[in-house]
Formats: C-alpha cells, sequence, structure tokens
C-alpha cells in the first residue's frame, strides 16, 4: 500500500518525465487532422522578465518571419533542465545564431506554479537559466489559429502532438509544425539537426 501510494506521489511531482523513450526526431508532415486550424501558434502570457519581451507573447508575431525552436519544458523534468543548457551553451558558443528564435513553453501549468517555473528557468544565477522567453500557458488555453488569429477550440497540448517533456518542434512561420524530437536526454547530433532544419 505505502509503495503504490509513494508511486502516484511521484507521478505527480514528476509530469512527463517518468518512464520516458527516447523518441527519433521526426518530419511532420501536417500539424493535425482538424480542419478548423489553418495552421498554429500560442499566444500566452511570459514569466514577465526583460527578456522575455511583452507579456503577453504571440510565438508567430515574435518570430519575425522566421521558424521558432519551442521547447516544451517542466520545472522538475531533468531532461529539460539538460535541454536548456546545452541550448543556451550553443548560442553562447555560437554553433546556433543567437538570431535563432527559441521559446521554452511550460507544459504541467496544472501541477507546478509559476514560483517554482521562475526559479528554474527565470532566475539568471541558475544552472538552468533561459535567456530567451518562457510562455507560461495556463491550464485549458487553446491553439491559436495562425492564418486568422482567433483562438480555436482545440487545446493546446492537442494541436501540438501532445508533447511530453522534453519535446523540442520547430513551427515555421506560417504556424506549421515541421520537426519535432522528444529525445529526453540533450544529444549534440539533435541540435545539428535542428539547425539544418531551421536554416
Amino acid at each position: 500500500m505505502h509503495k503504490q501510494l509513494y508511486l502516484v506521489i511521484v507521478l505527480l511531482i514528476l509530469p512527463g518525465c517518468v518512464s520516458q523513450t527516447d523518441e527519433a526526431s521526426q518530419e511532420i508532415s501536417s500539424t493535425n487532422d482538424d480542419s478548423e486550424l489553418q495552421g498554429i501558434n500560442i499566444v500566452a502570457q511570459t514569466l514577465g522578465r526583460d527578456v522575455d519581451g511583452p507579456e503577453t507573447y504571440d510565438i508567430l508575431e515574435e518570430s519575425g518571419n522566421n521558424s521558432t525552436l519551442i521547447l516544451w519544458a517542466a520545472a522538475g523534468c531533468n531532461g529539460c533542465h539538460q535541454w536548456t543548457q546545452m541550448i543556451r551553451e550553443c548560442v553562447d558558443n555560437g554553433t546556433i545564431s543567437k538570431d535563432m528564435h527559441i521559446v521554452t513553453v511550460h507544459r504541467y501549468p496544472s501541477f507546478e506554479g509559476e514560483s517554482y517555473v521562475n526559479n528554474t528557468y527565470g532566475n539568471n544565477t541558475s544552472d538552468t537559466y533561459s535567456p530567451w522567453p518562457v510562455l507560461m500557458p495556463e491550464d485549458g488555453d487553446t491553439a491559436v489559429d495562425a492564418k486568422t488569429g482567433a483562438s480555436s477550440s482545440v487545446p493546446l497540448p492537442e494541436a501540438f502532438n501532445n508533447p511530453t517533456t522534453p519535446t523540442l518542434q520547430v513551427l515555421d512561420s506560417e504556424g506549421q509544425l515541421i520537426w519535432q524530437s522528444k529525445t529526453y536526454r540533450s544529444d549534440f547530433s539533435v541540435i545539428q539537426e535542428i539547425v539544418g532544419v531551421m536554416s
């Protein structure tokens, strides 16, 4: 009984990080089967830091007509920490251009509060600091139609292929998912693939 209770607690504390398996990166032919959406977009609040830009962040509007690298992350996810560190190091050493549009999107708002996310990704003294915008969608948020700019009825995770954490995706300037990887541990070969897809 105690072991079962402990397992339930662990599963609630570590969303997306338990029983995670690596999946090869893949090109994506379409965002989803819902004809309601003509491309997808995320418009959400940020952590409110200077580096986050506007308080309400529109990924496509802020992308400058370029593709966007999205890291779906949770504050308690070790794989997300590794990916954040590797992406930041690759920006610092020039492997990833400083002009590349990168955002972190918090995946589990019902499990982790903003202060936990801010301490993990927003604190510039943290090893997992994200020097790019961190978006904080709310539980129940829906995808925005990339063409019309209107909110849809499609839940945000569903529109983005129900990403676990960590998931990396590339969203093009038209709001089409063109690539994703659910590789749990950071891997430089995946970074090279991302650079190739986005260049």
